[in-house]
């Protein structure tokens, strides 16, 4: 059924990337809605003309763009495949949801910001990313600001779910497997739950919520890498025994910022829900066990 643009209605949502974590969850928590499913094999968010023959044929309410290219470390050495997803795709995307008047979605991270501000970020700060992941992601910001009109850019970090592969689902496969784990203690930044991300999109949808722009979602508080680790392998039953390490001394290729904790009081001024990252991440080692039994 195609949607009604008011609240509450069924709505015709196309959504890329759906075969990722953030894609899968997505499919779950918009279940009730008229989902367009689409990946790379079904849609090639870089061929602008390809984009938008093919939604101006399905004519969607809304576009969710949760296709990305997300290897920070590779994309030092790929910046050209990765600014052809990351800003190239969202262009083409929010031009097309533009020709059939759907609202867009776009999602970006805070590694867009150089982590030298030592206090939480707003969406008022200068971004100054420290790696070519980075530098995509707020180029495809941009694209979208630029030839947007009805649009959320979320801004998030530290994702994780019970899809895919991802730093809490490899922490607790280690914290079973291993004696010792070495993690990165001076990097910090908020855990985020897709589920989560993805409540704040159906909330945003549901409620019909029209003040488009820019915002920061993520989990609250906020953790190192290591306290992070930490929590997994004590939460998921783990005996492996965690150790902390400095960004310099693990000597990953990409530089990232040592803080990037994201302020989300904005968002949460639309009404939009954040949680406390141990509660969600709980959750999703609960979610785990149930779906392994």
């Amino acid at each position: 059924m195609v949607g009604m643009t008011k609240k509450g209605k069924n709505m015709k949502i196309l959504l890329t990337g759906a075969n990722g974590q953030l894609g899968v969850t997505l499919q779950d928590v918009l279940r009730e809605h008229d989902l367009i499913l689409t990946d790379r094999d079904e849609l090639d968010i870089t061929d602008e003309q390809g984009c938008l023959e093919f939604v101006v044929e399905q004519k969607p309410d809304i576009i969710i763009n949760a296709a990305a290219y997300t290897a920070v470390d590779q994309a030092e050495e790929e910046v050209d495949l990765a600014r052809k997803i990351n800003a190239d795709g969202p262009r083409n995307l929010v031009v097309a949801a533009k020709a059939v008047d759907a609202l867009f979605f776009q999602i970006s991270t805070d590694f867009v910001f150089d982590g030298k501000k030592g206090t939480s970020y707003t969406e008022s700060d200068e971004p100054n990313p420290l790696n070519k992941y980075g530098l995509t992601k707020l180029e495809g910001e941009k694209a979208v600001e630029e030839a947007g009109e009805k649009y959320f850019t979320l801004r998030t970090a530290w994702l994780y779910s019970p899809y895919g592969k991802n730093f809490v689902k490899t922490f607790i496969k280690l914290g079973h497997e291993k004696s010792e784990l070495t993690v990165v203690a001076d990097e910090i930044g908020c855990p985020t739950y897709a589920y989560d991300l993805a409540n704040a999109i159906k909330y945003i949808i549901d409620n019909n919520i029209t003040k488009y722009g820019l915002y920061h979602f993520a989990g609250t508080g906020q953790a190192s890498w290591f306290e992070f680790a930490k929590e997994i392998v004590a939460m998921s039953g783990g005996t492996a025994n965690i150790l902390p390490t400095t960004a310099k001394e693990y000597g990953l290729p990409a530089k990232r910022p040592a803080y990037s904790v994201l302020d989300c009081s904005k968002i949460e001024s639309l009404g939009v829900k954040t949680r406390p990252w141990k509660e969600s991440l709980k959750e999703c080692i609960e979610k785990l066990k149930v779906e392994s039994l």
